[in-house]
């Protein structure tokens, strides 16, 4: 391969891929998987010209025609992972695969106007002048984002025969998003994670408008959840490939624990509404909106986990919701 920085196999016919993203992160990590002549790709990238070109790159240096990608498995369907999936189909002809949650995620991205400021005004978001509100994500990400309308729908323990002895065993994660999914590679025991087991980084997880009511909650039992397979190789979306998913799952459900209790103590002294947690929980800058709505939906979502484990009361004042704790 020309270029090792971009592409390189991890493992017998499993080939890491990096490709840039406009943000930070900087890089995704995408995978293809070899099972006889085919191939599978997981995930897709951002739709942008660099990372079109970065992967048409990867497939040379690796010797793969387009054709021989046979299947495109989204694990979510945010824009740098499912991204690309349109233009990638035409590219390759593939049958793309993505949880019904996700499929609808995706068609919904295209429909919202902006954000939701009655949602935010509730949970004590200040008011902000139309023209620094968020633009909606149609506006925001244009052309990034063209999602595939997928062939196959996931479900939580299906198999997925990709040829050669090879199968993906799909494990549905919910937390990150309502229907992400990581993906088993057998019997090979090469785990693919999205977003749900990042080595560095834990993932957001919001309670957004229109969402599940209690995503930390099932990002946490997803964590329960994984520990149960049986993994030799953990591959990301970001950051290092990795072993000891166990491991890596603990310090999570740690991690949220120990936030859990941060907020917790900031709202024994009185009662405080989700945004007044945030701005002190994450040091958040209050003129920065993107950082106040995605930290005041990651604070709700720990705030309605105490409520519902019983160490937190909610009430409303004014047409805001306050929690306290008990």
């Amino acid at each position: 391969m020309r270029d090792a920085a971009k592409a390189r196999e991890i493992a017998d016919g499993v080939v890491l891929v990096h490709l840039p993203l406009p943000m930070r992160p900087t890089i995704v990590n995408v995978y293809l998987v070899r099972a006889g002549d085919t191939w599978t790709l997981v995930d897709t990238g951002m739709n942008t010209e660099p990372s079109v070109a970065a992967f048409r790159g990867a497939l040379a240096d690796i010797g793969i025609e387009p054709r021989m990608i046979t299947r495109l498995v989204g694990t979510h369907h945010h824009v740098d992972h499912f991204g690309t999936s349109g233009p990638f189909r035409e590219l390759t002809h593939a049958e793309v695969y993505l949880h019904p949650l996700e499929a609808e995620r995706a068609t919904m991205m295209v429909h919202i106007a902006g954000e939701n400021t009655e949602f935010l005004r509730r949970h004590g978001v200040p008011d902000v002048p139309p023209e620094q509100r968020l633009p909606p994500p149609s506006r925001f990400f244009g052309t990034w984002y063209a999602p595939a309308e997928p062939d196959h729908l996931l479900a939580d323990e299906d198999d997925i025969p990709l040829g050669d002895g090879r199968s993906f065993e799909v494990v549905w994660t919910p937390g990150h998003t309502a229907g992400h999914c990581c993906l088993l590679l057998k019997p090979d025991g090469i785990l693919f994670v999205g977003d749900h087991l990042l080595p560095k980084i834990t993932p957001h997880v919001g309670l957004w408008p229109n969402g599940p009511e209690n995503p930390l909650g099932d990002f946490l039992a997803s964590h329960e959840k994984i520990q149960r397979l049986d993994a030799r190789l953990v591959c990301p979306a970001h950051g290092p490939v990795y072993e000891d998913h166990r491991r890596r799952a603990r310090q999570l459900i740690d991690f949220h624990r120990v936030r859990k209790l941060a907020m917790l103590d900031r709202i024994r002294r009185r009662p405080l509404a989700a945004y007044e947690v945030a701005l002190d929980v994450f040091a958040i800058a209050p003129d920065n909106r993107f950082q106040v709505f995605a930290a005041t939906l990651e604070t709700l979502a720990h705030l309605e986990l105490l409520r519902r484990e019983g160490r937190a009361l909610r009430t409303e004042r004014d047409g805001v919701v306050l929690y306290q704790a008990r």
